[in-house]
């Protein structure tokens, strides 16, 4: 279970986000309605999640230590 925060936007509509994932923000013209599509949007993004912490090439990226990443160069004309 998740934290939300429910709250009067400025055109009428209930604003509902979830603090702990960075963006997930729905809205509802009713307080349910705004429940109902917030737990849509995190439960998306939580599938998301998943689908990107099991990509390989994800997987081996964040096996790679700061020694592993080369220096980024500059090159001056």
């Amino acid at each position: 279970m998740r934290h939300v925060i429910l709250y009067a936007g400025e055109d009428g509509y209930w604003v509902v986000e979830c603090p702990s994932l960075p963006g997930c923000i729905s809205q509802g013209k009713t307080k349910v309605e705004a429940r109902a599509n917030i737990r849509e949007a995190i439960e998306g993004y939580e599938a998301e999640l998943e689908n990107i912490e099991s990509n390989p090439g994800f997987l081996k990226m964040m096996k790679q230590s700061e020694a592993d990443i080369a220096p980024a160069r500059l090159h001056a004309k």
